[in-house]
């Protein structure tokens, strides 16, 4: 049979056995208006007053919203979002869109019709990048759980108004996405990075997709924004044509377990025992524009590939391998070796900012080294992915169908939006 996996902005073709399991989420109803259920779930929020009364008699009003690395849909939820605050009394100039980046690059201005919607720059708005290294634009708020600091962005700790708005799906180590790392790490400073992406914080056993109860990173998450606040918040979840299949509008902590628990019904599949080989994909765009994205699809597989299996990978990494920062931690890591990399980068004097990526690479390589990569990387980067490079899915399974007599083979086209649990 041939499978259709996520691959940039389209898809790649590989021919499997019909013995393959292929894992799909659940089937979900796509909502039918979801230009009318947005302003529905404004009006009627869960565990929360309306956004309209809310935002009356506000003076200034911060949107927060994710950066490209997700595919929210900006252009369906901002516009009737922006539309409710003007109706409220608050002017366009007195809303900021605040793009979280977290420690990602910011998003270039040629971008913003793409992340935010033509409809949303009609509107004399201010659109800004956090910047966590910026200390001019940052306002020290206390200390969360871990002792970690809530050093929040300046604009929107003096917002009258605080909005979060994005996308809940699974996270690799926060358990989902969504609500409350819109704020952290979405607008902290790097101080309050250094321990939420900490050794020890990323190192943890429930840090994992689909993960809550006892997490750290969520539990850090949490308390940091409680600290910081937020008014009203608008998620979304997604099926696998990117199509919105469920809005929690409201208040920032209820409003998320309602999402989370929908999303967790709809990404979850469980199978019986572990994959020789595990063919999969990073998503597609946005997702898989760099190698430094690509762990999460890595990570994923890895869950449910036998210790020496394989990992076929389809990222595409249109815009090459990562940060210069990322390139260098792993060339650090194929130097010193897991153990030696983590000690090395343990306390937050020796802490750097995309160490955390690095250390969930090293979680794929303690299960597997045996990676097939289908990318568009150099052959310079392609040295440094840990990974043999194949021109093509099918030359993927031809090499390990070589190896291997009769492979238990598993394949997972949305990539890290499906999440495989083996069956107790």
């Amino acid at each position: 049979m041939r499978i259709n996996i996520r691959y940039g902005k389209g898809f790649k073709s590989v021919d499997l056995s019909e013995n393959t399991l292929v894992l799909k989420k659940p089937e979900t109803r796509p909502i039918k208006d979801p230009f009318d259920e947005i302003k529905k779930s404004l009006q009627s929020p869960i565990s929360s007053k309306p956004l309209i009364d809310i935002a009356k008699g506000k003076r200034s009003a911060c949107v927060v919203v994710s950066d490209t690395t997700r595919p929210v849909p900006n252009a369906i939820i901002l516009p009737p979002l922006i539309e409710t605050l003007e109706q409220a009394g608050i002017r366009d100039e007195d809303i900021t869109i605040l793009i979280a980046t977290g420690t990602h690059d910011p998003v270039p201005e040629h971008m913003f019709e793409e992340l935010l919607g033509r409809d949303t720059l009609m509107h004399r708005i201010k659109i800004i990048n956090h910047n966590a290294y910026d200390d001019s634009m940052i306002v020290d708020l206390g200390k969360g759980a871990y002792e970690c600091p809530a050093l929040i962005n300046k604009i929107y700790a003096e917002s009258d108004l605080k909005i979060c708005t994005g996308l809940i799906e699974p996270h690799f180590m926060a358990g989902f996405s969504g609500g409350r790392k819109s704020i952290c790490p979405g607008i902290t400073g790097i101080e309050t990075l250094k321990v939420f992406h900490s050794v020890d914080a990323m190192g943890h056993p429930l840090s994992k997709s689909c993960s809550l109860n006892g997490n750290p990173v969520d539990e850090m998450a949490r308390s940091v924004a409680k600290i910081a606040g937020c008014d009203f918040m608008v998620n979304v979840s997604l099926d696998d044509q990117r199509r919105i299949t469920g809005i929690f509008s409201g208040d920032l902590f209820k409003a998320h377990e309602a999402g989370c628990e929908f999303v967790s019904d709809h990404s979850i599949v469980v199978i019986n025992k572990e994959a020789d080989v595990v063919i999969t994909s990073n998503g597609g765009y946005p997702l898989d524009q760099n190698y430094y994205q690509t762990a999460k699809g890595l990570v994923e597989a890895s869950e449910i590939v036998k210790k020496d299996g394989f990992i076929i990978m389809a990222s595409e990494c249109k815009f090459g391998f990562g940060k210069p920062s990322f390139r260098n931690l792993m060339i650090e890591l194929k130097e010193k070796g897991t153990k030696a990399f983590l000690d090395a980068h343990r306390t937050s004097q020796t802490f750097e900012s995309d160490q955390w990526e690095v250390q969930e690479f090293t979680k794929v390589f303690e299960k597997t080294k045996n990676i097939l990569l289908l990318s568009s990387l150099n052959k310079s980067d392609q040295e440094l992915t840990f990974a043999k490079p194949i021109k093509s899915l099918n030359e993927g399974i031809k090499i390990t169908t070589k190896l291997m007599k009769d492979p238990f083979i598993v394949a997972i086209p949305e990539g890290p939006y499906v999440v495989g649990r083996i069956k107790n």
